[in-house]
C-alpha cells in the first residue's frame, strides 16, 4: 500500500513539475513579441530634410563678431557696405572687405599688370580678388559680382567667369567657407535693354544651380532688398538720381541683417543629422530597454522543458 501511495505522490509531483515548465515556456513565447511590438511601435524620425529645415527656422541670427574671419569681395555696391560696417561694428563685426569699383567677374581674373586692371588693394598692396582669404587670414569669403557683367557679357559668359573666380579661389585657399551673394537688382526706372532685372535674374538663377552643385552656399540678398516689382526697393537706394544700384545706410543695414539670419541657418542646417534612421533601420536595432534587437533575438525550449532565450549580439565593427 506505501509503494502504490509513493508512486501516486510520485506521478503528481511530475505532473506539477510539467504544468509549472509549460506555464514558464507558454509566459516567455507569450513575452517575446511584445519586445517585437515596442520596436515596431517606436515613433521614426522625420526625414533628415525635414529635421534640418527645422534646425534652420529655430537658428537665431549670428553675433556680428561671427564675421570677423570673414573677407568680402566685391564692387562698389560691396564698398557701400563697406562703409557702413566701418561707422557701425554691430552690422558685421570686423569683417574685411577686398573690392574695388567696376570690378567683376571677368576683370577679377586679369593679371595684376593688365591695362586697365581695376584690382583692389589690401594694406597698401594691389592683390587678385582670387587671394583675398589668402592674404587677409579669412577662413570664409563672401563673394558678389555681377552688375559690373551682366550687360556687356551676358549671364551665361558671365557664369563661366563666375566658376574660374571660385575654382581659383579654392586654388589658394583649399578649406576655406565660399559664399555667394546674389547680384542684386536695379530701380526699376534704370532699367535698360543692355542691363536689366530680368537679366540679373537668370545669371542669380544659374548662380545658385552652380552653387547647389558644388556644394557652395548662395546667398538670396536679392529677394531681401527688392520691391513687389522686383526691382530695387527705392527706400534703400543711394542714388536713384545715378546708376539706381548702390545701397544706402538703410539698405546696407537690412543686407547686414540678413547675412547674420541666413548664414546661422546655414550653420543649423551643417549641423542637422545628414539621414535619418528608417522604420526597417529602427525594427532592427536595438531596443531601448536592453540594448538587444527584439527581432534577431529568439525563444526556444531545451530538451528538459526548460526555456532558453537566444539573443543576438552583432559583431564588432
Amino acid at each position: 500500500m506505501k509503494k502504490w501511495i509513493a508512486l501516486l505522490l510520485a506521478m503528481l509531483t511530475v505532473t506539477a513539475l510539467g504544468a509549472c515548465q509549460t506555464n514558464k515556456k507558454d509566459d516567455k513565447a507569450t513575452e517575446a513579441p511584445e519586445a517585437t511590438a515596442a520596436v515596431t511601435e517606436a515613433p521614426t524620425q522625420a526625414p533628415a530634410t525635414q529635421a534640418a529645415a527645422v534646425s534652420a527656422q529655430a537658428a537665431a541670427p549670428v553675433d556680428a563678431s561671427w564675421f570677423d574671419d570673414a573677407v568680402f569681395v566685391g564692387d562698389s555696391v560691396t564698398l557701400a557696405l563697406d562703409y557702413a560696417c566701418s561707422g557701425d561694428k554691430s552690422l558685421l563685426g570686423n569683417a574685411q572687405f577686398v573690392c574695388a569699383q567696376s570690378l567683376g567677374y571677368h576683370n577679377a581674373l586679369w593679371d595684376l599688370d593688365t591695362e586697365g586692371a581695376v584690382h583692389p588693394t589690401y594694406q597698401g598692396e594691389t592683390i587678385l580678388s582670387e587671394t583675398a582669404a589668402e592674404k587677409t587670414g579669412a577662413t570664409k569669403v563672401f563673394v558678389m559680382l555681377g552688375v559690373n557683367d551682366i550687360g556687356t557679357y551676358g549671364a551665361d559668359d558671365t557664369m563661366e567667369q563666375a566658376k574660374q573666380l571660385a575654382e581659383r579661389i579654392l586654388s589658394h585657399t583649399p578649406n576655406i567657407k565660399l559664399y555667394f551673394q546674389s547680384t542684386t537688382p536695379m530701380l526699376a526706372d534704370k532699367e535698360s535693354g543692355w542691363l536689366n532685372n530680368d537679366k540679373i535674374t537668370d545669371f542669380n538663377d544659374q548662380l545658385k544651380a552652380y552653387c547647389e552643385a558644388q556644394g557652395y552656399s548662395f546667398i538670396d540678398v536679392y529677394h531681401q532688398v527688392c520691391d513687389d516689382s522686383g526691382a530695387l526697393n527705392p527706400t534703400y537706394c543711394s542714388d536713384p538720381d545715378n546708376q539706381g544700384i548702390h545701397f544706402n545706410t538703410d539698405g546696407c543695414t537690412v543686407w547686414a541683417n540678413y547675412l547674420k539670419s541666413t548664414v546661422a541657418q546655414l550653420e543649423a542646417a551643417t549641423e542637422a543629422p545628414t539621414q535619418a534612421p528608417t522604420q526597417a533601420d529602427t525594427q532592427a536595432g536595438s531596443s531601448s530597454t536592453g540594448g538587444l534587437s527584439a527581432q534577431s533575438d529568439s525563444v526556444s525550449s531545451s530538451d528538459d522543458g526548460m526555456v532558453e532565450i537566444n539573443y543576438y549580439v552583432p559583431d564588432e565593427q
